[in-house]
């Protein structure tokens, strides 16, 4: 397995239990935070994450099975 699938794993699990912002993220992960939203815009962008703007902060979550099917 890739480095990048190891990290994007980490994001996946640490986002399926709860909505955290990018900081958050980086800051659970040990990872710089510009790198970290990179991870997160790509995953996003894969269509397993969802992006909320609050405030300056973007907060993502994961997008469960159920919402895709509804």
């Amino acid at each position: 397995m890739s480095g990048e699938n190891v990290v994007e794993k980490r994001i996946l699990n640490l986002l399926s239990k709860q909505i955290m912002s990018t900081s958050q993220v980086a800051k659970k992960l040990n990872m710089r935070r510009e790198v970290t939203a990179g991870y997160l815009e790509a995953l996003r962008d894969q269509g397993k994450l969802e992006k909320t703007k609050v405030g300056k902060s973007n907060i993502y979550r994961t997008i469960r099975d159920e919402q895709l099917t509804n």
